[in-house]
């Protein structure tokens, strides 16, 4: 009992804002700890990893970021595959390969494949060679937060390790018909995937808001003191607010803005809980949902040869893996293309559907639920970067040339539908029934 009234008493003494954390997936409210043997601190009730400690952050993320960006032009610009079957023979960069959906009117698909597979990842490299090569200099500068900030929110837009593994799989795709070379392309692109992945592990994010907030001379990081509340548990309850993109605390002011609150460290909009999520998240589902069979019914890719055109649908590409023996591949697009983009409809309905019963069960299985929806959902890329590089490889022209079909744009809605549903979803909001059946026992 004197222990627990000493902590009431420290809670409700004044603090800085900086002496403790809010989980960002579940809103409780926890004393600051810095991890000692372990290299990992974890919230208590969601379960959410809070801190993770990577060894010489900078330095590494420095060297990762720039050699990806050495081997980013000849990775996407040399060629990466030479096709050859008797009298002709194709071959193709990954950046010819990304403009020949333009090429066939799927303005919408080609646009998807240049972002998230040439522009987010040169973004990406930027941003992280930018930041990390700052801090080691030891610079101070705004734009190095505002390089983070926007780092935060490509991080998951850069899919250069979804497009390789499509490469592989089109290779195995192509074994059979035809004689295929490895350019020197293809090897830089493994390496500037290797790159583009290490330097994202590589980036220690409370580090570098960290060295941020040490400069003392910056009115926009100092500390601030405030008085929590002994019985708060939760953000919500103490009247602070957390950023979304660098975590900082932030009290609720005593009077309502006339406008939205900004982080002072990012100016990130701030909110105790984001404003329609649930009606957005519901739209988004609901619109994924329509889109989801006209993705799977119609064809999405038609192959044509001498006296013969043959429309494929997902389905059809699955059953040939399976039939010509590559149960490996095709587990794996039945995987991203099919299980994966139902499991994120129906994993987003019953967490929706949860909050809107007011359900207070199994909320730790529904966090970690929601956490690996986001983890998959750009993996149903997959099956698009595969038809964008067939459609750029197969062309022999009189005797064999590979086109995309309708299917290909609705699945592409189904994706972006499913990843900003996720996106625009308030984790937090799944706890808040837990904290007003808490309040409700308290009045009674």
């Amino acid at each position: 009992m004197d222990a627990l009234r000493k902590q009431e008493r420290k809670r409700q003494s004044c603090m800085t804002t900086d002496q403790f954390i809010i989980c960002p997936g579940c809103d409780l409210l926890l004393e600051k700890v810095q991890p000692t043997s372990a290299r990992t601190v974890i919230c208590p009730r969601c379960l959410y990893r809070l801190y993770r400690k990577r060894p010489d952050s900078v330095r590494r993320t420095l060297v990762f970021s720039l050699t990806g960006l050495l081997l980013y032009l000849p990775a996407n610009f040399a060629p990466l595959l030479t096709f050859n079957i008797p009298g002709a023979a194709t071959s193709s960069s990954l950046f010819h390969s990304s403009l020949s959906m333009f090429a066939q009117g799927e303005y919408l698909v080609g646009l998807l494949v240049v972002l998230t597979g040439l522009i987010c990842p040169f973004m990406i490299l930027t941003l992280l060679f930018g930041i990390s090569a700052g801090l080691f200099l030891g610079w101070r500068e705004r734009w190095m937060t505002v390089f983070l900030s926007q780092y935060h929110h490509l991080t998951e837009w850069a899919m250069t390790d979804i497009y390789l593994i499509a490469v592989f799989i089109t290779i195995v795709k192509m074994n059979h018909s035809a004689s295929i070379s490895f350019n020197p392309g293809l090897f830089c692109f493994i390496g500037l995937v290797a790159m583009t992945v290490a330097a994202q592990a590589s980036v220690d994010h409370s580090l570098f808001w960290e060295r941020f907030h040490r400069s003392k001379d910056n009115q926009y990081f100092k500390r601030r003191k405030i008085k929590l509340n002994a019985r708060a548990r939760t953000g919500k309850e103490a009247g602070l607010l957390l950023c979304p993109t660098c975590h900082k605390i932030t009290p609720l002011p005593s009077r309502k803005p006339k406008g939205k609150l900004h982080c002072p460290r990012c100016k990130e909009s701030l909110h105790l809980r984001r404003e329609n999520s649930i009606d957005r998240s519901w739209a988004l589902i609901v619109t994924a949902l329509l889109f989801t069979l006209p993705a799977n019914l119609l064809p999405i890719m038609s192959v044509s040869s001498p006296g013969n055109v043959s429309k494929s649908t997902i389905m059809d590409g699955i059953i040939l893996f399976f039939q010509e023996g590559s149960y490996g591949i095709g587990l794996i697009i039945l995987t991203a293309s099919v299980l994966v983009p139902l499991f994120k409809i129906i994993g987003m309905a019953l967490i929706l559907i949860s909050i809107h019963n007011q359900r207070t069960t199994r909320l730790r299985h529904k966090a970690l639920m929601f956490r690996f929806i986001r983890f998959v959902g750009r993996w149903s890329m997959l099956d698009i970067f595969v038809i964008t590089l067939l459609c750029s490889l197969v062309r022999f022209g009189s005797l064999s040339s590979v086109d995309t079909a309708p299917a290909a744009l609705y699945f592409s809605a189904v994706i972006l539908c499913t990843m900003f549903a996720a996106i625009s979803f308030d984790p937090r909001m799944l706890w808040d029934s837990t904290e007003q059946e808490r309040d409700e026992c308290r009045a009674e």
